[in-house]
């Protein structure tokens, strides 16, 4: 049995580290054709070239060596059943399940150690690839204009707006520029054409502008407007750093969490949830006593037109006119009037009834929230003004349930993906051992068609997690359940011994 194992290890070890290069080395050339185009230009070294697909193939190495796993599977046992090496086996009592065993160990480990590097190493290189990113965007921040976009090149101050962009000359067309940067007047210039350059530090960027218009307006004079035509402009933007700077303080993503962090997030999205859920419960509470308080006075009321009062004489009626009886009422109807409207009401008034809360209530809310939600049904004026509310409170509890649902996906798949490995072995072997003599195209046909079945699956499961119509355990796992469940099926029909 040892030589056996020994055997069926070896056979697997080229194919799988072959499978693993060529894999990773073909998805890091589609990560070089998307990304050269943005580094071309920057006057990056090519050391900060290197870093940024260096940072790159942790985040490969993840999707590729369950891919590995299928490819190394499919090519040994579909070569050992077309040399007989399969039949050999079974006809000396071993069935495929002890052949395979050796794997499924294999894949456990394999899978274990990706979990804790799915943990570890794969959110701190796509932080530093983030970051590295971020740097090279900002450097030279004219190569990354967009036609017909509003790119913002001074954050927050000025915005160019440009209409065609020859790249190689660094001109633009029918560009305009937005300038904010004096507060007491906003300018927009249009022009036909504009060559963009840096200053020689780097650090300033000058337009040459042909043929245009400055429109300027005073903010503390809106009505007051200013149009000054020009056949040629320099305009100068200082301190737009055309350095490469990496903020390592930015904020992570969900894909540079670990599990802890990203559970905290996941809690975060619950309170919030929980928020919204209470708000609303003492919004409608407060609302609720608003309505019994505005006809409290009129309910405790004796009703004058009950008819005579009990114990008097036959033929008399204590039945007011009714224009007597509003005049009489008058106080009342406009101190609620008062109140209906938020105002505050006169000294004599008496004070609003309130209700305290209960345990449950106290339970279900906090001060913070009672107060925040009490001070939300003060500006109540009608129904529609409620709607609208408890509209604000389910928008508010549907973004903390998909805040809880984003990152608990993402926590199953740092053990989802790994757990492929698994899988893959599972349904790998017993399809090989259907077809032996598929050759190449049966490892290249069965491998494609397994990783889009099984990506899609987990793409369309995290979709729909995010739109909150499955829970994020089922939509992770549950390509693995049916694929291994199909690996299971297939297996059983292949383990038949031959005696």
């Amino acid at each position: 049995m040892r030589t056996l194992t020994r055997y069926i290890l070896s056979r697997h070890a080229g194919p799988f580290i072959f499978a693993v290069i060529g894999t990773t080395v073909l998805l890091l050339l589609d990560q070089v054709s998307k990304r050269f185009e943005r580094l071309i230009g920057k006057d990056l070294e090519w050391a900060v070239i290197a870093e940024v697909f260096v940072y790159s193939i942790p985040f490969i190495l993840a999707q590729t060596l369950p891919m590995a796993v299928l490819i190394a599977v499919l090519y040994v046992f579909s070569r050992m059943e077309g040399d007989f090496e399969i039949t050999a086996v079974k006809a000396s009592g071993i069935p495929l399940s002890r052949v395979m065993a050796p794997l499924l160990v294999c894949a456990v480990i394999l899978a274990g150690g990706m979990t804790w590097f799915n943990n570890t190493v794969l959110p701190q290189s796509n932080h530093h690839l983030q970051v590295l990113l971020t740097g090279i965007g900002r450097k030279k921040p004219t190569f990354n204009l967009r036609e017909h976009t509003i790119n913002e090149v001074l954050p927050s101050y000025v915005y160019v707006h440009p209409g065609m962009i020859d790249r190689e000359e660094s001109v633009v067309h029918d560009v305009a520029i937005y300038d904010e940067r004096n507060g007491q007047e906003s300018r927009s210039i249009y022009a036909t054409r504009g060559k963009m350059g840096f200053s020689e530090e780097g650090e300033d960027l000058y337009f040459d502008l042909e043929d245009g218009v400055v429109q300027v307006r005073m903010n503390e004079r809106p009505h007051a407007f200013r149009r000054i035509a020009f056949e040629r402009m320099l305009l100068k933007i200082p301190d737009v750093a055309n350095g490469l700077e990496r903020d390592t303080a930015a904020i992570r993503g969900d894909r540079e969490m670990n599990i802890a962090d990203m559970r905290v997030e996941a809690d975060r999205g619950a309170q919030m949830a929980d928020a919204a859920r209470s708000e609303s419960l003492v919004y409608a509470q407060a609302i609720t006593r608003m309505l019994l308080d505005f006809e409290q006075p009129l309910a405790d009321a004796p009703d004058p037109w009950d008819g005579p009062a009990g114990g008097a004489e036959a033929g008399q009626s204590d039945v007011p006119d009714p224009a007597d009886y509003i005049a009489d009422r008058r106080d009342d109807i406009v101190d609620l009037e008062r109140r209906r409207d938020g105002l505050p009401a006169p000294p004599e008034a008496p004070a609003r009834r309130e209700i305290e809360p209960g345990p449950a209530q106290e339970a279900a809310a906090p001060d913070s929230t009672t107060q925040v939600a009490e001070s939300a049904a003060r500006r109540f004026y009608s129904a529609s003004d409620a709607a609208n509310q408890f509209q604000s409170y389910a928008e508010r509890e549907v973004t903390g349930l998909r805040r809880i649902n984003q990152y608990w996906v993402e926590i199953h798949k740092k053990g989802t993906i790994p757990a492929a490995c698994i899988v893959f072995v599972l349904l790998g072997a017993p399809i090989a051992v259907r077809f032996p003599r598929g050759g190449v195209a049966l490892v290249v046909g069965v491998s494609l068609g397994i990783f889009g079945a099984y990506y899609v699956s987990l793409i369309g499961g995290e979709r729909l997690a995010d739109r909150l119509w499955i829970s994020p355990l089922w939509a992770m796992w549950a390509p693995n359940v049916i694929f291994g469940a199909a690996g299971l099926v297939a297996l059983a029909r292949s383990t038949k011994v031959m005696r």
